[in-house]
């Protein structure tokens, strides 16, 4: 094991009185930005749970709420953003806390790798003058005359050569170089228990994305991080990840093992997701795109989000209710559809979020209203969807 290896790995040995426990646990999250008079949905009721060691991807297209999942769980979202629900990390409650004590968090516990690397370090700022800033905040222990070699030993470990190359600025490395700086950024903090990647190959070319992933798999091997990678790759996600969540419209649509999605997905979009995707030997014909686009969700809108652009919509039910995220019957995963009729005995009443605000009386009456008199309409349509979701799903997954 390397040096690098051991000091993080002799790191989280301390805790291993929290090893056994949850590591992250995200309860009913709900982020929503104010545009004039109404408020746009950028994640709605959000919940999952990571242990120690687990690797989960986050995937679905621009605009599901990714990427705002991951700074709120890093506490980097604007001050406009409306936040509810609850964020825990070793059993401690994140959504609150004062900037200082998250400042703390994201250097000792959580670690972040942006999207673009360019953009991320101070361009007035040297490398070695940015990494020694991490040594002085969050490794007091380390003595400042030591500061460079522990700074040299983490930059070769991500396979780069420091010698000579501290004292240069960000510009002088490649985007592949910077990437793997900020990687090496992170191991100089305390102790990371988990690391946030948001889109950490977009940018770089197939070869050195290889080398990032095999970097970050060394890493989590050595050390025992959890990691929660966002990614539009699906095939980066079955390298890295043992388990996925698929976001769309600012939901967890399914959530399953990176093997159960690729050999049973079970929510209409997972199965369009990987419909779309082109196939090695090249097969005849043209592509399957998802018709339509993502657009922004208002809160107080109802209905499944992807209803516009799925195949298999079974009526008003998809318009009148937001399904709930319920056992599909393969072990351990779950979906968000009414395909399955323990979905729609779970959704949302009325689909909107315990969160979400509605100004004026006589609007909250009249959506209550609705809500009742759709219930008539929606029970007629549950009656058959228990016989037609097994036939629905295998002629999809055969299709595919």
């Amino acid at each position: 094991m390397t040096t690098v290896g051991k000091n993080l790995a002799s790191r989280h040995a301390q805790d291993n009185d929290l090893a056994s426990s949850t590591l992250l646990a995200v309860g009913s999250l709900s982020v929503r930005f104010p545009q004039g008079k109404q408020h746009l949905r950028a994640v709605s009721s959000v919940s999952f749970s990571m242990e120690p060691t687990e690797s989960v991807a986050v995937v679905g297209e621009s605009g599901s709420g990714k990427t705002t999942v991951l700074r709120a769980i890093a506490g980097l979202l604007s001050g406009q953003a409306l936040i509810s629900g609850s964020i825990t990390l070793h059993g401690e409650e994140l959504i609150g806390r004062e900037e200082a004590q998250l400042r703390q968090l994201r250097g000792n516990q959580i670690g972040f790798i942006f999207q673009d690397p360019v953009n991320c370090f101070n361009p007035s700022m040297t490398i070695g003058a940015q990494l020694r800033r991490i040594l002085k905040i969050h490794r007091p222990e380390v003595a400042k005359s030591n500061w460079d070699a522990e700074i040299l030993s983490i930059l070769g470990r991500v396979g780069i050569d420091g010698r000579g190359k501290l004292k240069n600025y960000p510009f002088e490395f490649s985007q592949g170089q910077l990437q793997r700086i900020m990687i090496a950024g992170v191991c100089l903090g305390s102790r990371p228990a988990i690391l946030l990647a948001d889109e950490p190959t977009t940018s770089l070319d197939v070869t050195t994305e290889a080398h990032v992933l095999e970097l970050l798999r060394e890493l989590r091997a050595e050390s025992g991080m959890a990691l929660l990678l966002v990614t539009h790759n699906l095939a980066v996600a079955a390298q890295i990840c043992d388990r996925a969540l698929v976001m769309y419209g600012g939901r967890v649509v399914e959530e399953a093992s990176i093997i159960d999605l690729f050999d049973h997905p079970s929510h209409p979009y997972t199965r369009q997701l990987l419909k779309s995707l082109p196939h090695f030997p090249h097969r005849q014909g043209r592509l399957s795109p998802i018709p339509g686009e993502l657009v922004a969700a208002i809160a107080s809108e109802q209905g499944c989000s992807f209803r516009p652009r799925c195949a298999e919509v079974l009526g008003e039910i998809c318009a009148l209710q937001v399904p709930g995220l319920v056992p599909t019957g393969q072990l351990g995963q779950k979906a968000a559809c009414h395909l399955f009729p323990a979905a729609s005995a779970k959704g949302v009443d009325g689909g909107k979020d315990h969160g979400d605000e509605v100004s004026g009386g006589e609007e909250s009456g009249a959506e209550g209203g609705r809500a009742e008199e759709s219930e008539g309409a929606c029970q007629a349509e549950r009656k058959g969807i228990g016989e037609a979701t097994s036939r629905r799903i295998g002629e999809a997954t055969a299709s595919r």
